[in-house]
């Protein structure tokens, strides 16, 4: 199913990196933790929550008759299970990350998204469909950042007052509820060529530098993630608008996958 797949991931800084991917013969996921917040009630770091959801989901992605969000609502119950006897699992800040998935069973291609990952599709001649899930994005009157942790962010308690709740925005955390509010679809493979899966950290080379996604998968094509993740670095490097206390660099990740379609004989 998968001819050839491209899959890197690079650290944003000397901080762990807490962005995660795995890569099957069916289908691939990209995590991105989210930056630890303090005081959050866990024991545990975010790669660790990050790995965990990771092998929780591989278990389950491989069993092709179970929907998408079944498997992340399992593999998010999963990890809960295994520390919740250690750390505040009621803590709206418990470590979390968002999710990009994407599957090929029979003729169909699956994917889901929740929190601001992205999954990207191209058939030939056709310009690329992106799929994210904007509502961090879109919150309502949302205060200014402020310094947590030594980086601008929104105040921790609007945090937990809109992370994972309705009119808020949801990531994998310790609620399996947060797989219903996943965006997802399924659609016939097709003529379908390219996918792709990419943490906010490679997507700002679109939504904050202006580059289009013919142009990185047209990068991806030649030098696989990689190239693309060399080319978001240098638009950070050369950024003269970012503030000190925001990141310059993030965690960035991405996973391109290009597709043989076998179909069934009668």
């Amino acid at each position: 199913m998968l001819a050839q797949t491209s899959a890197a991931t690079l650290a944003g800084g000397s901080a762990p990196n807490e962005d995660f991917y795995l890569v099957s013969n069916s289908w691939a996921v990209v995590l991105d933790g989210v930056t630890r917040y303090p005081d959050d009630g866990c024991v545990h770091d975010v790669p660790w929550y990050v790995a965990a959801l990771g092998g929780a989901l591989a278990e389950r992605l491989s069993q092709p008759d179970r929907g998408l969000r079944s498997c992340l609502a399992d593999a998010i119950e999963a990890v809960a299970d295994r520390h919740r006897a250690t750390c505040d699992l009621a803590n709206r800040l418990s470590p979390a990350a968002t999710v990009a998935i994407a599957r090929f069973a029979d003729d169909r291609f699956e994917w889901l998204v929740l929190g601001d990952a992205a999954v990207v599709w191209q058939v030939p001649g056709r310009s690329p469909q992106v799929e994210s899930d904007d509502r961090l994005g879109r919150l309502e009157d949302p205060p200014a950042p402020i310094d947590v942790g030594g980086i601008e962010r929104y105040p921790t308690d609007y945090i937990a007052r809109v992370r994972n709740r309705p009119g808020g925005f949801w990531v994998a955390s310790t609620d399996p509820e947060a797989s219903r509010q996943a965006r997802a679809g399924v659609l016939p493979a097709g003529e379908l060529e390219t996918v792709g899966l990419f943490s906010d950290g490679l997507t700002r080379l679109v939504e904050r530098y202006g580059r289009s996604w013919d142009d990185v998968l047209g990068t991806a094509a030649f030098d696989g993630v990689p190239g693309v993740l060399t080319q978001v670095r240098e638009a950070e490097n050369n950024d003269p608008e970012i503030r000190a206390r925001a990141k310059r660099h993030d965690d960035a990740t991405g996973v391109i996958l290009r597709l043989v379609i076998t179909h069934r004989q009668p």
